[in-house]
């Protein structure tokens, strides 16, 4: 049939067909997604959502991966110097303090260790990774546990939302304090959360007081250096008086009949601490946020200051839980607001100070892991704090922990075997590396609690070690002259440090206090129950306690720096 149309037809159709597919050909290129691109955009705009990754998701530690050590999107990056130690204005202790602060540059170079030979046991060459967990994470290969220089993020970094925290995190976070001064009236009709801010200029705290402090007599005075003495006007408050000791630290009302304990009070060598004055130290306090982070040490540190607050306030309502929880142990965060100062003492749960996790192994079972090179999943609270307590040491001690084998993780690398010392050495490095760059020397103030001697006789904490019938303090021996590693490697990191912080160095001052510990008497057996001795608890303090001696010391650093200035 082909051949009945004419030869001009079917020249006409071949070159149709081919302009056809050349031009088909052509407008390929026009129709694809780049080419697209302005059409799609109005679609974009009009139905706006996340944009996707091309790439599988990646299995990270927890969903908390975002790091919350950096700044928000809307904090401004710092722009004030490091200042040099000893030489820090700290007079937001009683005002309000400027935004805009110029210190002087540190100079002085870093403090060189003395603890080079490490009898931890470090290893002198760290195994191969065993695993891969996340391509994201930063991680610098040339770091050895040295100081290192860390330069500051230029991009914001957005904190994340405590939504599913199973350590007891609200959703919710308070807005920050007001800073306000002692002459600014407060309604008793409101809940201190809308006060006028009035600028104040009251003295410094000058940073040497950390170690020492000028008494009536003109003579300096190590507060950490003394002995326990027996004084009949203690405890500051009585047995069952606060309702703020959970049951573990509860001994008189877990059963415990002696009461001795409760009769010490320390006394530093050739000085008296000052009285503690729960009014006095509330006004210094006012439009404040004072927040001790760390383990259930500072959880017992905590409870001890909200009693001895609660003991001198006139109108004890003013008081109160701003979320209504009770302290127990099993939440990790806590805000105690005191209505008529506008100031909040605060408690939030980090084991570790850095961030703990956790990877699925090779038989798809779920292990901890601990990220020594990253900040605890907590830090975007502790930025909102103008006064922070921070410890840690106890769980250093456990058994996965000490061990160190899968464990310890520095960027995307979990170790098959780490030595714990060194771990927590560069813990507290990146602990220090976060307080140099997210603290204002100027107007916040940080305290590092030292170490809190254990008493446990014939074994430890997990292998039937006691300290139970112990009814005095050790008053001689070699024990009151024990310190420990830790605190030599707590010591070594805040010498590096260029943001000044306070070693409250309550390790000796423990030594002493064998008698103070809960030991059986950490649950309630007042109801005909028998006591059981087969695990005590030789680590934690009774309360009251101990651990009101280490909140009497910051009171008097607090009192003596302001008097004295």
């Amino acid at each position: 049939m082909a051949s009945f149309i004419p030869l001009r037809k079917k020249n006409r159709y071949a070159i149709v067909t081919i302009s056809v597919v050349f031009f088909f050909l052509m407008s390929i290129p026009f129709f694809s997604k780049r080419a697209l691109e302005p059409t799609l955009h109005f679609y974009t705009d009009l139905y706006h959502s996340q944009p996707h990754s091309v790439h599988p998701p990646i299995i990270v530690d927890d969903v908390f991966e975002a790091d919350t050590g950096g700044f928000e999107p809307s904090d401004p990056q710092p722009t004030w110097q490091i200042p040099k130690k000893g030489s820090v204005d700290f007079g937001f202790i009683n005002s309000g303090g400027n935004d805009e602060v110029s210190v002087e540059e540190k100079t002085k170079p870093l403090y060189k260790s003395q603890f080079v030979t490490d009898p931890g046991g470090l290893e002198p060459s760290i195994q191969e990774p065993i695993s891969q967990i996340s391509e994201n994470e930063s991680f610098d290969s040339g770091f050895n546990g040295s100081v290192v220089s860390v330069e500051d993020k230029t991009k914001p970094i957005k904190e994340p939302e405590f939504v599913n925290d199973p350590g007891g995190l609200e959703t919710s976070i308070q807005e920050p304090i007001s800073q306000i001064s002692e002459n600014d009236s407060v309604d008793p009709g409101t809940n201190g959360s809308e006060v006028a801010v009035e600028e104040n200029t009251r003295p410094i705290i000058d940073n040497e007081t950390s170690v020492k402090i000028v008494d009536n007599g003109g003579k300096n005075c190590d507060l950490y250096m003394g002995t326990w003495v027996k004084d009949e006007e203690y405890p500051i408050y009585s047995p069952g008086s606060c309702p703020y000791v959970d049951e573990a630290f509860s001994c008189q009302g877990n059963g415990r009949s002696d009461s001795k304990y409760l009769k010490w009070r320390w006394k530093p060598d050739g000085c008296d601490l000052p009285r503690f004055n729960a009014t006095d130290f509330l006004v210094r306090l006012r439009g404040k946020r004072l927040m001790l982070v760390g383990d259930s040490m500072n959880r017992n540190q905590f409870e001890s200051l909200l009693c001895l607050l609660h003991e001198g306030l006139p109108d004890k309502s003013r008081m109160y839980e701003i979320h209504g929880h009770k302290i127990t142990k099993g939440r990790g965060y806590f805000v105690f607001n005191f209505a008529d100062y506008n100031c909040t003492v605060e408690f939030v749960r980090s084991h570790f100070l850095v961030r703990e996790g956790t990877r699925i192994n090779g038989q798809g079972n779920s292990n901890p892991t601990l990220s020594i090179d990253r900040i605890d999943k907590s830090a975007g609270r502790w930025k909102r704090a103008d006064i922070l307590v921070f410890n840690t040491g106890h769980w250093w001690a456990h058994g996965k922990t000490a061990r160190g084998k899968n464990y310890y993780k520095e960027g995307d690398v979990v170790y098959p075997k780490f030595d714990a010392v060194e771990a927590y050495r560069r813990s507290l490095r990146t602990w220090g590396r976060w307080i140099d760059k997210n603290v204002n020397p100027a107007k916040q103030l940080v305290f590092y609690r030292g170490y809190s001697s254990a008493h446990f006789r014939g074994g430890d904490w997990d292998s039937g070690g006691a300290c139970n019938g112990e009814t005095e303090p050790i008053l001689s021996g070699a024990f009151l002259n024990n310190y420990p590693l830790k605190m030599k490697i707590v010591e070594e990191v805040i010498q590096e440090m260029q943001v000044p912080v306070i070693l409250l160095n309550v390790t000796r001052l423990t030594n002493f206090r064998k008698d103070g510990h809960p030991s059986v008497y950490g649950k309630n057996i007042t109801e005909g129950k028998r006591v059981s001795t087969r695990k005590q608890d030789c680590s934690h303090w009774c309360l009251p306690g101990v651990p009101d001696a280490w909140n009497e010391l910051i009171y008097t650093i607090i009192h003596q720096s302001s008097s004295t200035s």
